[in-house]
């Protein structure tokens, strides 16, 4: 087994009070602030993308909850305030996925998304512990160079990367990371949060709202992990359903099944060629421009066409990149697209503090899953990052977890429920599950879309609506029937005119 092959397996990617502001609540939040010492600042998201002007501030918390004068770890905060005189006395937040990806980030990348939240209350930040600009925890050998090892040297490199951890990762869970949202929540003055999380987010935030109920006004969960959901362990099968999807759309669409007969041929063709043998490749980097030499293999192959399965603009691509290959020996398209790629998410993920959780939330519950080992060898991706979690979180320390953190969400809280149609990793059925112990919630497929709905057609019209009214029953979702697919690409140039 190769590294990128490695690699995959370290990527996951109460009652309500609508408060109205008291005349006073803008000065209580100024006095908390204060405190936390918030400075202007301009934000650029980890790769280099995208910046924001906002309001930052280092804010530090025990690393220990139990030894609250022990140990401190740096957290870090942004704040896009109100243009209203009066703010409401509640805040958003977002929280991103991975586990391990940045939630400044998130908010730097959807910023103009969200632009109408501000009109009425504040958009507050935390980077959770262990990520972005938190304490980051990261693993050199792991997300820097994953083309450097191979399976064999797993419990070698995990060791490694315990032994370079500034801190002990057994603090860096979901469970501790939701104490830190409320601290916050209540050290600015908030009388509650509303929550955006995107994939594992959805678990911090259906976490935090279980455990602060009455601090918690509306939740928005994008691409939804139900906690009792087992993080790796379906990640291949989902991922096959989705590419099986998009064969099955190409063979009804009559001019992409015109151009490019079967993609499932065109996809088995490629597949054989690299499982035989690597293909040198030399190419200039899609990110550095630097030229660089890839021995090209079925792992570069079972990479690109995983993360280009989350976005419906790449899965357009895919029968014609296949067809490339396949037919016209043209490997740089799938070349490019995977060491893309590799290159954005490894430059995202804190690999340190996506272990802490994996490792303390999901591993210990595989065996609850009853996973047919068959039924993983018969995906494009195989069972080898199922068996990589295991030998992984063998040798890693468990942390803090709530003893009900894998126990089903009941709650009358308001609940938007976000699904993409094709989510290739947390399908719309995760969002299902979650409703049934919903009271006051609705769930919204988004037609022809991928991993995270947030800033597709009108979602933005839509959250910013059920953010102001806390009240998903009442919005207007017709709008959502104007999503599509993205139309099949027919040659490298672009779709059908």
């Amino acid at each position: 087994m190769s590294a990128v092959r490695i690699w995959q397996s370290f990527a996951f990617a109460a009652a309500v009070v609508i408060n109205t502001p008291a005349p006073s609540h803008a000065n209580t939040i100024a006095d908390a602030a204060a405190e936390i010492n918030f400075t202007p600042c301009s934000l650029t998201g980890t790769g280099g993308n995208g910046n924001l002007h906002a309001e930052c501030a280092t804010w530090q918390r025990p690393l220990d909850p139990g030894q609250p004068d022990g140990e401190q770890i740096d957290l870090f905060v942004a704040k896009l305030k109100s243009t209203s005189t009066q703010p409401a006395a509640d805040a958003l937040t977002l929280v991103n996925g991975g586990p391990g990806g940045s939630s400044i980030d998130l908010l730097i990348q959807f910023s103009p998304a969200l632009g109408a939240i501000t009109r009425e209350r504040d958009i507050v930040v935390l980077d959770q512990r262990g990520t972005g600009r938190s304490s980051r925890l990261t693993c050199d050998g792991i997300a820097d160079s994953p083309e450097n090892y191979d399976a064999d040297q797993v419990t070698e490199l995990i060791v490694a990367c315990l032994a370079q951890l500034p801190y002990d990762p057994r603090y860096f869970t979901t469970s501790v990371a939701v104490d830190d949202l409320d601290a916050l929540r209540s050290a600015l003055g908030y009388d509650q949060l509303s929550i955006y999380g995107v994939s594992y987010g959805t678990r911090v935030a259906l976490h935090y709202l279980r455990d602060y109920p009455s601090q918690t006004r509306a939740v928005v969960i994008d691409g939804v992990v139900p906690p009792s959901a087992v993080l790796g362990a379906q990640i291949a099968i989902h991922s096959q359903n989705a590419l099986d999807q998009v064969v099955a759309r190409c063979a009804a669409d009559e001019a992409c099944k015109q151009r490019f007969a079967n993609v499932a041929d065109s996809f088995d063709i490629v597949a054989q060629r690299l499982q035989q043998s690597v293909m040198p490749i030399s190419l200039p980097h899609p990110v550095t421009g630097e030229q660089t030499a890839l021995d090209l293999s079925y792992d570069h192959l079972a990479t690109w066409v995983r993360f280009s399965l989350y976005a419906p603009e790449t899965v357009a691509l895919i029968p014609v990149t296949l067809h490339e290959a396949a037919h016209k020996n043209n490997y740089l398209p799938i070349a490019s697209n995977a060491l893309r790629m590799l290159h954005n998410v490894t430059t995202a993920m804190a690999y340190g503090m996506h272990n802490a959780v994996l490792c303390t939330e999901d591993a210990p519950f595989y065996s609850r899953q009853r996973i047919n080992p068959a039924d993983l060898e018969a995906t494009y991706i195989g069972r080898d990052m199922y068996d990589t979690l295991n030998t992984l979180c063998a040798g890693w320390p468990e942390g803090l977890r709530d003893a009900d953190i894998k126990t089903a969400i009941k709650s009358d809280v308001p609940t938007l429920i976000l699904s993409g149609e094709h989510d290739p990793i947390t399908p719309p059925a995760w969002g299902e599950a979650v409703l049934q112990g919903l009271g006051n919630a609705r769930h919204i497929i988004a037609p022809g879309q991928g991993h995270g709905t947030i800033a597709r057609g009108c979602m933005p019209r839509l959250i910013d609506e059920f953010i102001e009214s806390a009240d998903p029953q009442s919005l207007d979702t017709q709008c959502i029937e104007d999503l599509k697919p993205f139309p099949f690409f027919l040659n490298l140039l672009g779709p059908k005119p």
